[in-house]
């Protein structure tokens, strides 16, 4: 049951992204613009603030998931990560990444701009 649902999320995705690109259903999909002045000096205020909220967010994840790895970590967390075969490398890895994702893409759009 996992599997199909898993499947079928994975292709609504898919047929979502495929659908939105094709140029027959694009034109027919609304446009949003902001175009006044308070909507140009907003948005990247906006775009900040949501930036640092995921970036304090993944930072958590990443305490989060050290900390079930510590000695003093509970009996059930221990025997979870024991049962589930969770690797303290792998797991810290897979939960940087997408923070070091994100500081690059910061810096990346900072040079830029």
């Amino acid at each position: 049951m996992r599997y199909m649902v898993t499947g079928g999320i994975l292709l609504a995705t898919f047929g979502w992204l495929i659908l939105s690109y094709l140029p027959g259903i694009a034109a027919a999909l609304p446009q949003v613009a902001f175009t006044g002045a308070a909507a140009q000096s907003a948005l990247p205020w906006l775009a900040g603030v949501t930036v640092l909220a995921f970036l304090v967010i993944q930072v958590d994840l990443v305490r989060a998931t050290l900390r079930w790895f510590e000695p003093a970590a509970e009996p059930v967390i221990v025997q979870a990560t024991h049962e589930f075969n969770l690797r303290r490398r792998s797991e810290t890895f897979w939960t940087v990444l997408p923070l070091l994702g994100t500081l690059l893409l910061g810096l990346w759009l900072v040079i830029v701009s």
